[in-house]
C-alpha cells in the first residue's frame, strides 16, 4: 500500500500524514487540501505539536522583493512565497527568524492562533482587530512564544502588515494576498506590467506585541521582521522577554536588538494531528462458554484486534502509559500531568516543569520524612530538657 503523503496517495495536509504515520519525518510531501490535483509542501513534523507547512522563506529582512511561485518552499531553498497553498485553512501561523540559515537557532520564534478559520490567500485583512488604515494579520486569539512554549498574550489583535491601499488597486496588502494564490514575479510591492513597472509600497512586516493589541508599522513591537516605510530589519529582545523592544522605522527600544539582514521562515497549520504517539491497550472478554479471549486496541484504532500488546509497545492502561524500557519511554509525548510507568525500573513518572519526575513510593516518602522529622524532634527535646534544668 502506498504511504499517505506520496504522489498517488496525497494527504489533506501535513497533520493528516501524522495521523497515518506518527513517525513521519520532516520533508517534502504530497497534499491535496481538498482539491483535485496534488501539490507538494514541506512539512515540519516536530515543532509545536507538529503538522506545519512552510509557505514562505526570506534570506533578507526586505520582504517586498520576495516573489511567489507554485514551487514548494524549502527551508534552505530559494526565497519565495508559495502561491499554490492559498487554499490552506489557517489554524496557526508561525514565524521564526534567525541570524543565519540555521533555523534550529532562532533569534525569535512565535505563532498566532486565529479565532476563526480563513484561507491563507485571505491572510491580510482590514477588520477583526485590524482596520482600513492598518491592514494586516487580524482576528488573533493568542500569541505563543515558541522559545519558551508559553502563551504570552490573549489581548493581541493585529500584526500590521503595511499601509492601506484600496483593494481595487491590487497594491500592498491585497497584492500580498494575491501572491499567496497566484505567482508574483517581483513580489507584492510592485506593479508589474509588460510596459510599466514601478514600486507601489515600501512596507511589509510581521510582528507581535505582548503589551499592546496592535504592532508593526506605526506601532511598537515585541518582535518584528520586515520593512517599515523603507526601513527593513529584524528586531527582537532577550529570550522570554515580554516588553516592546522594537520601535517604528527599525529603531530599537530598551534591550532590543536590530539586525539589517536576517533569515525568516513562515509556516501555516490547518489542523492538529489527532494521534501523538503509538499506543496499545489490551483487555480480556469472557465468552458465554466461559472462555477468555484477549483483544487489543492499537494506534487509536477503534476496531479491536485479537491478541495482546507486544512487549515493545507502549501500553495505555487506565490513564497511565506503561512502557517496557528506556527506548520506548523516550517516545512518550511531553504532555503536562501525564503519568508514565516503566516496567524495567518499576518507577512511576509524572510530566511536570519540562521534565519527567519520579513519583516516590510511599515507603520512600516515609523514610525521607522520618529522616527530616526525627532530628528536629530530638533537637526540640534537647531544648526542653535544658529549659527544665534551668
Amino acid at each position: 500500500k502506498t504511504p499517505v503523503g506520496e504522489l498517488f496517495s496525497p494527504a489533506y495536509d501535513c497533520s493528516k500524514i501524522l495521523d497515518h504515520n506518527p513517525e513521519a519525518k520532516d520533508g517534502i510531501y504530497w497534499i491535496h487540501l481538498g482539491g483535485i490535483y496534488p501539490k507538494q509542501a514541506y512539512c515540519d513534523m516536530i515543532t509545536d505539536g507538529r503538522g506545519y507547512m512552510l509557505f514562505g522563506r526570506t534570506n533578507t529582512s526586505v520582504t517586498w522583493t520576495v516573489p511567489s511561485s507554485n514551487d514548494a518552499v524549502e527551508p534552505y531553498g530559494n526565497p519565495h512565497w508559495a502561491s499554490h497553498l492559498g487554499d490552506v485553512p489557517i489554524l496557526d501561523l508561525r514565524i521564526q527568524m534567525a541570524r543565519t540559515e540555521d533555523l534550529s537557532k532562532p533569534l525569535t520564534h512565535w505563532s498566532f492562533r486565529l479565532q476563526t478559520e480563513r484561507l491563507l490567500k485571505n491572510l491580510m485583512i482590514v477588520d477583526h482587530g485590524c482596520a482600513q488604515a492598518t491592514p494586516g494579520i487580524g482576528n488573533i486569539a493568542y500569541v505563543k512564544d515558541l522559545q519558551t512554549e508559553n502563551i504570552v498574550t490573549t489581548k493581541f489583535r493585529c500584526s500590521v502588515f503595511g499601509s492601506y491601499h484600496n483593494p481595487a488597486t491590487g497594491f500592498g496588502w491585497s497584492m500580498m494576498n494575491s501572491c499567496l494564490k497566484k505567482p508574483c514575479r517581483r513580489g507584492f510591492a510592485f506593479f508589474d506590467h509588460n510596459v510599466i513597472k514601478f514600486q507601489t509600497d515600501h512596507s511589509g512586516s510581521f510582528s507581535y506585541s505582548v503589551s499592546g493589541s496592535i504592532s508593526g508599522i506605526y506601532q511598537n513591537s515585541t518582535a518584528f521582521v520586515g520593512c517599515d516605510k523603507t526601513k527593513c530589519c529584524g528586531c527582537f529582545g532577550p529570550a522570554g522577554g515580554t516588553n516592546d523592544y522594537c520601535g517604528t522605522n527599525c529603531k530599537k527600544r530598551r534591550n532590543g536588538t536590530i539586525l539589517k539582514n536576517v533569515y525568516s521562515w513562515f509556516w501555516v497549520r490547518s489542523s492538529i494531528p489527532k494521534k501523538v504517539w503509538n499506543k496499545c491497550m489490551d483487555y480480556k472478554v469472557t465468552t458465554p462458554n466461559g472462555d477468555t479471549v484477549r483483544y487489543k486496541l492499537l494506534d487509536g484504532n477503534p476496531t479491536p484486534e485479537k491478541g495482546r500488546c507486544g512487549r515493545k509497545e507502549a501500553l495505555l492502561n487506565d490513564g497511565i502509559v506503561v512502557v517496557p524500557d528506556e527506548e520506548t519511554s523516550k517516545k512518550v509525548p511531553a504532555v503536562p500531568g501525564l503519568l508514565k510507568y516503566r516496567k524495567d525500573t518499576k518507577e512511576l513518572y509524572v510530566r511536570a516543569n519540562d521534565s519527567w519526575c519520579v513519583v516516590p513510593q510511599e515507603k520512600k516518602i516515609l523514610e525521607k520524612t522520618s529522616g527530616m522529622v526525627v532530628p528536629k524532634l530530638k533537637s526540640i527535646e534537647e531544648k526542653l530538657q535544658k529549659q527544665n534544668r534551668t
